[in-house]
């Protein structure tokens, strides 16, 4: 066991806590005693400002090797409560205390363990012992995939009415969660991973390269087919269900993440979590053409001039519209059901000759009947899909539905649904 010492009370006999305002982080060994860390567990605050890059672990872990300092112990400001820690390489023994909680316990304990001298008002006796084991073994949930909590929602309005909100976000979901990958030891992206050769991080630039990397996947098998075409395979055929075979769950709230749990919908995961295997043998596609995404750009009030921007092509070239719930996608998202609506959705068969049955679950608040209900289909033929949904009760609130394509040849094609406001 090693004795505990808080920054804030290592200081150097000429620097005073009103002179440093950010001591607790300790980015800086000029201002410590190293006589009254060395050997000792330093105790650090993990502040807001290594959230915002301001301070780092790295210069921490830097200041306590410089000291003599046997360890770090990291206690997590309630302020950052709210935001997801990565592990980082710390190159001595260390450790961060994630709950705000646990890092007021330890406080607790530390300051209740110190000696102070009475007149003087000045410590006498550090107190407070500790020692940082464990790390050798990886700690696993048996329930995977989860959508993370801060994993971006649906859907994706332009206002509040919603305008343009037609398109089922996300489209589906992939690991991007504590990614474990190569890095490249010159890479200035996170300093705390600067001179590391691997990195284990989160977010949309984790989920992403798996993504891209199953497009070209798909693109290699089907040199033919259009981006509309390899994410349509992706989506149709990514999954509903977890590790155990139980629906997918969504975090909903941070730090009490698997406390929060419920069923993801649709404006969670989309179509659901990336299947490779299935993705090279999807049966059936919802294809569009550059044309097809072009009349729909077009047809968003006032985008004329952010099209010409990208595209260089004026909207006047296109003459007809395509609205959004009507994009030929493998999802169908209606912002605003006004009493009924049909929608089309045109397949293509990629595979060999199959008859398919159709299932569905109607969205709550509306019926929804698809037709036709059974249809056999040849290689290379199309099919049209009809869904007429009739709104059953006035709501603001999404519900969410699916439609399910059943081969007999065991293609099985997943379309989410989503209907947000419903009016008789």
């Amino acid at each position: 066991m090693f004795k505990l010492i808080h920054a804030r009370h290592a200081l150097n006999k000429t620097i005073t806590v009103a002179d440093a305002m950010y001591i607790g982080e300790c980015q800086d060994a000029s201002i410590f005693s190293q006589d009254l860390v060395q050997g000792n567990l330093l105790i650090c605050s993990y502040s807001v400002r290594f959230v915002l890059g301001l301070s780092t672990i790295k210069q921490a872990m830097e200041t306590a090797m410089n000291l003599s300092a046997v360890g770090v112990v990291f206690s997590m400001d309630p302020f950052v409560s709210s935001f997801q820690l990565n592990p980082v390489p710390m190159k001595m023994p260390g450790i961060i205390i994630p709950s705000a909680n646990d890092s007021k316990i330890l406080l607790q304990y530390y300051n209740s363990s110190l000696e102070i001298d009475g007149d003087s008002n000045k410590i006498v006796k550090f107190g407070a012992v500790a020692s940082i084991g464990g790390g050798s073994e990886a700690n696993y949930n048996n329930e995977a995939p989860k959508v993370v909590y801060y994993s971006a929602r649906g859907p994706d309005p332009e206002d509040s009415l919603p305008h343009e909100a037609d398109i089922m976000k996300p489209n589906l979901v992939a690991p991007g969660n504590l990614i474990w990958a190569a890095w490249s030891s010159v890479a200035s992206d996170s300093v705390e991973f600067l001179g590391e050769n691997f990195a284990l991080m989160s977010g949309t630039s984790m989920a992403a390269p798996h993504v891209a990397g199953l497009a070209a996947l798909v693109k290699r098998k089907f040199p033919n087919f259009s981006p509309a075409a390899i994410g349509s395979a992706l989506s149709t055929s990514a999954s509903l269900y977890d590790s155990s075979g139980r629906s997918i769950m969504a975090q909903r709230s941070y730090p009490t993440t698997d406390l929060n749990l419920s069923p993801a919908t649709p404006f969670d995961m989309g179509s659901g979590f990336v299947n490779a295997t299935a993705a090279l043998n999807p049966g059936l596609l919802f294809d569009s053409s550059y044309d097809d995404y072009m009349s729909f750009l077009c047809g968003i009030n006032g985008s004329t001039p952010t099209v010409l921007n990208y595209t260089g092509q004026n909207c006047w070239t296109y003459n007809s519209t395509v609205y959004g719930p009507d994009l030929n996608l493998p999802s169908i998202t209606i912002a605003r059901l006004n009493q009924s609506r049909v929608v089309q959705r045109t397949i293509q068969n990629i595979a060999g000759n199959e008859t398919y049955s159709v299932g569905w679950s109607a969205p709550y608040g509306t019926s929804m009947k698809v037709s036709p209900n059974h249809f056999s289909i040849g290689s290379g033929e199309k099919q049209i899909l009809s869904v007429i949904f009739n709104a059953t009760s006035n709501s603001s609130s999404a519900s969410y539905g699916r439609i399910g394509l059943y081969g007999n040849q065991g293609h099985v094609v997943n379309i989410p649904v989503a209907v947000i406001f419903k009016i008789l």
